[in-house]
């Protein structure tokens, strides 16, 4: 009798040791419990890929309009406009801004985003440095910052806004995080009036501008605008870049080989994108009974879809717990599938892809150094506040 099968741990996915390393915790319910009721909050957590895939493809039944948080947020309200709505609405409010991040706009960007990691690069400390503030995060707060058209002298905000705003999507509202938050929508709001009175050439201005059916965009949509731009354009691809440099500064064969073959570099960044997925969890609601393998859940049941777990399932890929830079599968959910699926994905491709081709060239080698690594405490988002690496 297999008595881990019959008798299999209750894991906290919002526990620091899950956040750690919740891979040996998918790999379980994937064989034991692929469809699970959490005990914290009581979600279900889809952990198969069929599964993930299935909720993502069929947004009437797994809605969004409560919001991407894995568990039901209170205080964050229409705050995140774009992932907190479901079509109709939610492809008239994409198609406003999807044209700022088509691939022609994406590849327009190739030469301002690689002058900016040029200029990281030469501001590297030496050849000991901390991967997260010297590129991870710089690099697409300032491609993203620019395109909404925001002043230099407010990033170190950026971030902080951002990081706060991850914080409310997994944990009860603190003051200190919805000041930070207030503190972000004050500021665009501010900016937004400027743009009404003086447009430029930027994404703020044209959504202050914008119409849909013949009105204007409301405040909560333009307060969800602003600040899933922000978040979503620098939070996948700060740990991406992060993630990545874990991997590869562990394996010195595999930075050989891309240092030699820099046509395997796209590959890297998709394999990272699945292997150790920036983005885990998110939050749909069920609008409908429906069943999941031999599992019945309600209407208005939260549900968590996790792109972690089902881009690890040997179900779907081979050798799912195995880095292939050579990997032929290609249809890993790191970027979700369907209507949600992510409108700077190929922004995030070509960041990566540039910050990996920089240090590249500048490195032979590299390696961990002290300290040791520090991951961030998010179930939502998966990198590190810290990563020391030493170059040579």
């Amino acid at each position: 009798m297999n008595v881990e099968a019959s008798n299999p741990p209750e894991p906290d996915v919002f526990s620091a040791e899950f956040r750690e390393d919740p891979y040996p915790v998918y790999r379980a319910l994937r064989r034991d419990r692929p469809v699970y009721r959490e005990p914290r909050y009581g979600g279900w957590l889809l952990t198969r890929f069929d599964d993930v895939l299935a909720a993502l493809l069929d947004p009437e039944t797994f809605s969004s309009a409560q919001g991407p948080a894995p568990m039901p947020s209170p205080g964050l309200g229409s705050i995140a406009a774009l992932p907190a709505t479901d079509p109709p609405h939610h492809d008239q409010l994409r198609a406003l801004v999807s044209r700022a991040f088509t691939p022609r706009r994406v590849t327009e960007c190739e030469p301002r985003v690689e002058a900016i990691a040029r200029e990281l690069m030469h501001a590297l400390p030496g050849d000991e440095f901390d991967l997260v503030p010297a590129l991870s995060i710089p690099l697409p707060v300032v491609v993203i910052a620019e395109m909404l058209g925001v002043e230099p002298e407010r990033l170190p905000d950026f971030r902080r806004w951002s990081d706060a705003f991850v914080g409310l999507l997994e944990s009860t509202p603190t003051p200190a995080l919805i000041e930070a938050t207030q503190e972000l929508v004050g500021y665009f709001r501010n900016l937004a009036e400027e743009r009404r009175r003086d447009p430029k050439d930027d994404l703020v201005s044209a959504l202050v501008h914008a119409e849909i059916d013949g009105r204007r965009l409301d405040q909560g949509e333009l307060d969800g605008f602003f600040i899933i731009l922000l978040v979503a354009g620098n939070e996948t691809t700060t740990n991406l870049i992060s993630n990545q440099l874990h991997i590869l500064s562990t394996r010195p064969d595999l930075w050989q080989r891309l240092r030699a073959d820099r046509s395997l570099v796209p590959a890297a960044i998709e394999e990272t994108v699945r292997f150790d997925c920036p983005v885990q969890n998110l939050g749909r609601e069920t609008t409908r009974d429906v069943t999941i393998g031999d599992v019945e859940i309600s209407r208005g049941s939260r549900v968590i879809v996790s792109y972690g777990a089902a881009n690890r399932d040997p179900a779907a890929f081979d050798a799912a717990d195995e880095y292939r830079i050579e990997r032929e599968e290609r249809r890993h959910l790191g970027f979700g599938q369907g209507v949600h699926f992510c409108l700077g994905a190929g922004l995030a491709r070509l960041e990566g892809r540039i910050a990996l081709n920089a240090l590249l060239d500048r490195f032979e080698r590299i390696e961990p150094a002290g300290p040791a690594p520090v991951r961030l405490q998010s179930t939502v988002i998966r990198g590190f506040e810290s990563l020391a690496l030493r170059g040579a």
